[in-house]
């Protein structure tokens, strides 16, 4: 009996060796569902698709249109040489989308874009000069509204200068800050024979030293229609600065090179982007800050009305606005620009310390009525009716300011 035993209780020990070496050991806890779950360890759970908004499938819609048209034509005064071929570059790069510049100046683009109106074949996509003659393209109705759906514009606390502030119906979009200060040359202008004030350029040792943008093809002059609505001249002011012998330019571009040349010792109306250039090669000029302020308009740009790249355009300008294409632009052109979280690339010698008095929607319709109008309509400011045109048919000739004054 006791060697049956022994035999039962062998065969019981090796029983269940075997037994727990067929049963499979517990998975480590590190494996197991939370307490609760219901989800099995061996059942991968199904991955779920993020949804995204109703702004964002419409986008994406439009980026797929976008790349299928592969272009967009601008129509431009600001992005030449380096300007527009850094544009060129970074765009394309980016999306895969062509981006064709036809470059000029503003008045004429409008007559352009007027002919092809008439013809019923648009050129161009979009639009880019200054805020008054993008207006007076959007009084021609050549231009469309854009600003609605474009994603960069519905970003909050980045404006310094907000796109709308030129037109709050979204035809006229502001890219770009434009303070037009008066330059000296540093050359001829002794420090202590700066102007410190507007009225300052009424003295003697300024007459036939100053020079400013002709009117008739540029918008810088407007800049008198901005001082007049913001209460710094008067048309006894206009009345003496005609008689002070001032030099009409036919651009910005000619009054910088002349002011570096010394021809010229003040200019009234540049801007920094077009002084940059010549203050980075070492050219003696400089801007001065006036105490009463100065006036500060914008460049825009707007989409054109049944223009044959819609999408691709959209796309253009929602980069134009995003901080990419602000700081392309803004590098590219030395200039400030209408985003906050952007560096201002102006050079020190073109910024002015000064308040910057800026211009409502309902000024910048003034000025392109006064452009459309050939200048002869009435502006009313403070019960002054300044008439434009025949406040200044004193001297005639280049003594008088043509057109506008």
């Amino acid at each position: 009996m006791k060697n049956l035993r022994l035999i039962i209780g062998c065969s019981l020990a090796i029983s269940g060796t075997l037994f727990s070496a067929c049963t499979p050991k517990p998975a480590p806890l590190s494996n197991l569902s939370p307490p609760g779950s219901m989800v099995p360890t061996s059942i991968p759970t199904k991955a779920v698709t993020p949804s995204i908004s109703a702004d964002e499938a419409a986008w994406n819609k439009v980026m797929e249109a976008a790349k299928k048209e592969g272009k967009v034509t601008v129509y431009s005064y600001s992005w030449v040489g380096d300007a527009g071929i850094a544009m060129v570059r970074t765009f394309e790069s980016k999306y895969g989308i062509s981006l064709d510049i036809i470059t000029g100046r503003g008045a004429e683009f409008v007559e352009r874009l007027k002919t092809e109106k008439r013809m019923g074949a648009m050129t161009a996509d979009t639009f880019e000069g200054s805020a008054t003659h993008v207006t007076n393209a959007k009084v021609a109705d050549t231009i469309a509204a854009s600003a609605q759906g474009l994603p960069a514009l519905a970003e909050k606390g980045v404006w310094s200068l907000e796109p709308l502030s030129q037109d709050k119906d979204g035809y006229v979009l502001a890219f770009m800050p434009l303070v037009g200060a008066p330059y000296i040359n540093t050359k001829l202008v002794k420090a202590e024979d700066e102007p410190k004030s507007w009225f300052d350029i009424m003295q003697p040792r300024w007459k036939g030293q100053m020079m400013m943008q002709d009117p008739a093809i540029s918008t810088g002059a407007y800049r008198l229609v901005g001082y007049v609505r913001h209460g710094v001249f008067n048309e006894d002011f206009l009345r003496q600065l005609v008689n002070q012998d001032i030099r009409f330019t036919t651009g910005v571009q000619q009054e910088a090179q002349l002011l570096a040349q010394g021809q010229r010792s003040l200019s009234l109306f540049m801007v920094e982007s077009d002084s940059a250039g010549l203050i980075k090669e070492g050219a003696p000029i400089k801007a001065v800050s006036m105490k009463e302020g100065v006036v500060a308009l914008a460049m825009a740009v707007g989409q054109v009305k049944n223009n044959p790249h819609p999408n691709a355009t959209r796309v253009f300008l929602n980069w134009l606005f995003t901080q990419e294409g602000q700081q392309v632009n803004a590098q590219a052109k030395s200039s400030s620009t209408v985003r906050n979280d952007v560096q201002n690339f102006t050079p020190s010698a073109a910024r002015v310390q000064t308040k910057l008095l800026t211009l409502t929607g309902e000024m910048q319709d003034e000025q392109t009525k006064l452009f459309a109008d050939k200048y002869l309509v009435k502006l009313n400011h403070r019960n002054l009716s300044l008439s434009i045109c025949r406040s200044f048919t004193v001297s005639g000739g280049n003594r008088g300011i043509r057109g506008l004054l």
